[in-house]
């Protein structure tokens, strides 16, 4: 005849333990997947030794075998979550790093006051130094004594509205880097195979009769 309520007590006690976090830092996966499978392994061993008469013993020996497993799965699980977050942290810092490099060389690039006098005194025409400002942008904004020292020192109007008129440097299309692809780990996980626990009656012989003056004579009773 088989018990449940040994069952019962032995599936609670191994869920009570399962599910009661044992370190604060535990991963979620880790933690989550050691629940799971210790429900599902206490489930299905006790299931089986239920089948065998050790329903008790069955639960225990399977959500022990049950969280391990998932726990380790877990880990696994957690481990590659970490490093997804590490190479997004990686791409972010990338982009951010070619993008303030892009600035500089921008900034760098762009025409001064300075490059317009020098242009205009070696005697290029209007029409080149106007196409070198829009070209390369100008950074800042003329005031009334930037208009003045340009026409002292020999810069023509339309050059002067040229820098007016054009705006700061363009920035070129930023280059997107491709993210690296997640790293495929392949953990294989061996479980232990269920304990089977069978039960056999044999059956019992008598002892031989004796009868007086005859051979002794054996009867069996078969079951």
């Amino acid at each position: 005849m088989t018990s449940t309520r040994p069952f019962g007590l032995f599936l609670s006690l191994v869920l009570i333990a399962i599910c009661t976090p044992g370190d604060a830092f535990a991963q979620a996966n880790q933690q989550r997947g050691a629940t799971f499978g210790g429900i599902a392994g206490a489930i299905a061993g006790g299931l089986i030794g239920d089948h065998n008469d050790e329903a008790g013993a069955g639960a225990a020996i399977g959500g022990v075998v049950g969280a391990v497993a998932g726990g380790i799965l877990g880990n696994a699980a957690d481990k590659e979550a970490a490093l997804e977050q590490q190479r997004a942290a990686y791409y972010q810092a990338q982009q951010q790093q070619y993008a303030a490099q892009q600035q500089a060389a921008v900034q760098q690039s762009a025409v001064t006051l300075q490059d317009v006098v020098s242009m205009s005194r070696s005697g290029l025409s209007d029409q080149v130094i106007i196409n070198q400002v829009r070209q390369r942008g100008y950074l800042g904004k003329l005031v009334v004594a930037d208009i003045i020292a340009l026409h002292q020192q020999g810069v023509s109007e339309n050059v002067i509205t040229a820098l007016q008129t054009v705006g700061p440097p363009r920035a070129p299309a930023p280059v997107t880097a491709a993210r690296p692809t997640p790293t495929v780990v392949e953990q294989r996980i061996y479980r232990p195979a269920p304990i089977i626990i069978e039960q056999h009656t044999l059956p019992h012989y008598p002892l031989p009769h004796y009868r007086h003056g005859r051979r002794p004579m054996y009867y069996y009773r078969h079951h």
